[in-house]
């Protein structure tokens, strides 16, 4: 390609005219209205063949064309653009649709490296043609500290390769949610393409008003009708008539010869901006830097000491971004940033000064109870377990509330805590049911939420039970507390009364030749149960009945066969589904 711009022909040089006067008239055409702004186009192949000299005379006296997008794809208007706008002396410019992509900080780099390359290969930007643009609009999945990293990684290597900063094309929307409204780039000086549809006089300009630099290019629509044009066109606005300050600057003389290099040394610090809080965050400026150009940069974070006098010889690990999402483990650390910059001549590093200590107001996440895992506990003692949701928990608290067999749930009662370990047990009375929960605390003693309660209940045993003047007590170490009541006579009962209860479930030993017995709730027969059974089983937990709300009243355990034994080791009345 290779070309350089001519000066404009006579047709953009009277659009110009027609564009700062008022009344002014071209070839007997109608009189222009007076702008503020210079206009211009940007199109694609999606505009078909263009007559570049209506685009001219209808006032829009330069263009920027769609030369890629990501690594693979070239617009096929473009060479046949750039030649026709060169013919019209129209000045003209290169942008490329960016599709970030990289499961890292690493590859998203290396990502945006090979898009810039395939870019300058494709588009190949000369002296005079208008600064190229990164076009922004899709993040590719990539978090805004990736995406931050990506958008570094294109300008810093188009700007290696051509010496000037190339122009970034955004919303206001799309900035402040995809990028953290960050002032990284507009601080450094790559200067604002801001698409913004709105009849206001002025567009909406992120980043702070782009770190107070405004904005120098303004989309303020993409339904323009513009002659020359098949379709709607997107027009461009621009504040002032001179385009020199956006242009690739001709090339240097090849006669003199050049200076030798010298190494980067560093003019002014690096800063950090955002709030050191777990869960933010930090974005690092590069600082002010003199040396020969180009310059590249490379970043390091690091954790400093409450006082931020001593920090760690090793960096944070995947701490090399321009942005630094804070973590939990910094708490209390102040953080500082290492920029490194590097040319052909050599390399230097200045630090940033460290950062107030970062302070953590977010919980962590809540917990689960894995334990006790079964509605009845048999046991003198119920086993409870818990586990974290995440990594960040450094301690637990859990509690119980409980309730005897006609009583309500009392108040939580604390069962261990604060605690690193995820198991405990508690003493079980005979009767009782038993709810508990769990929260974890981090290391800045923020409390997550209580978890959802796993409840259990401890049956009552079979000397709980009323009416056993005619059963016979046995003892063993193999039953439920040690002991069982047995009896072969029909019609002998045992009841528990005045009770509250969802579940019944009944605690006996099944055995070859073993009885019946039935089951009543306030005289209701619930169940019939054959305990006979091929061999001797213990404290065999059999569920009767389940009622949709908690009921109140008597349950009767009733003999129903004659001569066999029927053995009854307890009975669980379970209060907390």
């Amino acid at each position: 390609m290779g070309r350089q711009h001519a000066a404009a022909p006579l047709r953009v040089l009277a659009t110009l005219v027609v564009i700062a006067v008022v009344g002014t008239t071209l070839a007997g055409a109608p009189a222009r209205a007076q702008s503020p702004y210079m206009l211009g186009v940007d199109v694609s192949h999606h505009q078909g063949t263009i007559d570049w000299s209506k685009v001219v005379d209808s006032g829009h006296v330069y263009a920027f064309h769609k030369a890629t997008e990501g690594a693979t794809f070239d617009d096929d208007m473009y060479a046949t653009n750039r030649g026709a706008t060169a013919a019209e002396g129209i000045p003209f410019g290169a942008y490329h649709f960016a599709r970030p992509d990289g499961g890292g900080i690493a590859a998203a780099q290396a990502d945006a490296a090979a898009e810039a390359a395939y870019f300058l290969t494709t588009a190949d930007p000369q002296p005079g043609d208008l600064l190229p643009v990164l076009d922004l609009e899709v993040t590719g999945g990539l978090p805004p500290n990736r995406l931050i990293a990506w958008t570094q990684a294109w300008l810093d290597h188009v700007y290696a390769a051509l010496d000037v900063r190339p122009l970034i094309y955004t919303s206001p929307n799309f900035w402040t949610t995809n990028l953290n409204d960050t002032t990284t780039f507009a601080v450094q000086g790559f200067p604002l393409w801001i698409a913004h549809y709105t009849s206001d006089p002025s567009p909406r300009v992120p980043a702070i008003n782009w770190g107070g630099n405004g904005w120098a290019f303004w989309q303020h629509t993409s339904t323009a009708s513009v002659p020359g044009i098949k379709t709607n066109a997107d027009e461009d606005r621009f504040p002032g008539t001179d385009l020199s300050a956006y242009t690739i600057p001709g090339a240097p003389s090849p006669t003199p010869t050049p200076a030798p290099a010298t190494p980067p040394v560093n003019q002014a610090p690096p800063q950090i901006s955002g709030e050191p809080e777990v869960g933010n965050t930090l974005t690092a400026s590069r600082g002010s830097w003199s040396g020969s150009e180009p310059l590249s940069y490379t970043y390091a974070w690091f954790r400093c000491d409450s006082a931020g006098a001593v920090c760690e010889e090793e960096g944070v690990q995947n701490g090399t971004a321009p942005t630094y999402d804070v973590k939990p483990a910094d708490f209390g650390h102040r953080m500082k940033v290492r920029v490194t910059a590097t040319n052909s001549a050599g390399s230097s590093s200045s630090d940033s000064a460290p950062t107030e200590p970062v302070t953590d107001t977010t919980p962590p996440q809540t917990p689960r109870m894995t334990n006790p895992k079964r509605l009845v506990t048999k046991g003198d003692r119920i086993n409870v377990g818990w586990a974290p949701a995440g990594q960040e928990p450094v301690s637990f608290e859990v509690r119980y509330r409980s309730a005897t067999k006609r009583g309500d749930f009392g108040d939580h009662a604390s069962l261990v805590g604060p605690t690193d370990q995820t198991s405990a047990s508690l003493d079980a009375s005979t009767g009782r049911s038993y709810c508990f929960s769990a929260r974890a605390l981090d290391q800045a003693d923020n409390p997550s939420e209580w978890s959802d309660e796993l409840c259990t209940a401890s049956p009552l045993d079979d000397r709980d039970l009323g009416g056993k003047r005619r059963w016979n007590q046995r003892n063993g170490r193999r039953f439920y507390r040690d002991t069982l009541a047995q009896t072969s006579g029909s019609g002998r009962r045992l009841i528990a009364r005045d009770v509250r209860v969802r579940e019944i479930r009944l605690i006996v030993q099944r055995c070859r030749g073993c009885g019946k017995v039935a089951v009543f709730f306030n005289d209701r027969r619930l169940d019939t149960v054959d305990l006979s059974a091929r061999r001797t089983i213990n404290q065999k937990v059999i569920r009767i009945d389940r009622f949709g709300r908690e009921r109140r009243g008597d349950v009767t355990i009733v003999v129903r066969s004659s001569g066999r034994k029927v053995k009854i080791d307890g009975l669980a009345l379970v209060r907390a589904l």
